[in-house]
């Protein structure tokens, strides 16, 4: 009969537990659970309120695998199951709430405001150009150095979408870098910078906005990273349990989502 065991431990990067069902004849089966400590604002408290229902859950595990028969410990542990219910549901619920808030922030940066009088031109200009460029890689470097008003053209129609996924990819960040700058006025917070040649200057000092700028970008794209990855915590939360149960993949979920 299959033999359970549970263990942990403590990485640089933060704790994680395992679960192993050793089975006599059958295939071997583990799953680790890993919370890292950099973890999305307002998930951390939830993730921490996850695995210490996993801890108590391992606890059980252990002194079930001690105590009882092989086949009565699968039974056993899914009756365990539902402590991690309520703190399963809230990971679930803080993760969504950060996801949707972090896709607000991107769809709210990457929208296209109306075209004024001043911009209609510059913008179906610049459709015509990227249309007229002779090569994909002709559309890519015009796209890639377009001003912002020239960018919500070529976004408005979604031209880019013709484009290979990493310089679309690329190019919308820059699209998102010029919104933010120009949607929440960063430029007047750095004027230029006075020099031996130009002591008394004028305009803005260009590289520290592309600077805020692409660090705003920056950390949007590390929080939707970090928030896959919580998607992935999930998934390993319900591969666990049917594991530490015996039970299927279906079966265990229904068990954490107090279905079954």
């Amino acid at each position: 009969m299959a033999k359970l065991s549970v263990g942990s431990q403590q990485t640089e990067r933060g704790p994680m537990i395992s679960v192993t069902v050793d089975g006599t004849g059958g295939p071997t089966r583990s799953q680790h659970l890993f919370f890292p400590r950099d973890l999305p604002p307002g998930v951390d408290q939830a993730a921490a309120r996850l695995f210490a229902g996993f801890a108590l859950f391992n606890g059980e595990a252990a002194h079930a695998s001690s105590t009882l028969l092989p086949e009565l410990i699968g039974p056993h542990m899914m009756k365990a199951v539902p402590l991690l219910a309520s703190p399963y549901a809230g990971f679930v619920d803080a993760v969504g709430a950060a996801a949707r808030e972090n896709k607000k922030v991107v769809a709210d940066l990457g929208a296209v405001p109306a075209s004024t009088v001043a911009t209609a031109a510059i913008r179906q200009r610049a459709v015509q150009m990227f249309d007229a460029a002779p090569t994909i890689a002709d559309q890519i470097r015009f796209a890639s150095n377009a001003t912002l008003p020239q960018l919500q053209g070529l976004v408005e129609v979604d031209a880019l979408s013709i484009l290979p996924d990493n310089a679309q990819s690329a190019i919308m960040d820059r699209y998102l870098m010029l919104s933010y700058a120009s949607k929440y006025g960063i430029a007047s917070k750095y004027p230029a910078i006075a020099t031996p040649d130009n002591p008394i200057p004028a305009g803005i000092n260009n590289d520290a906005v592309e600077s805020e700028a692409k660090a705003m970008i920056t950390a949007i794209r590390a929080l939707t990273k970090k928030i896959d990855n919580c998607s992935q915590i999930a998934r390993d939360c319900i591969a666990y349990v049917s594991i530490a149960c015996q039970c299927p993949v279906g079966q265990a979920f229904d068990l954490i989502t107090k279905q079954a």
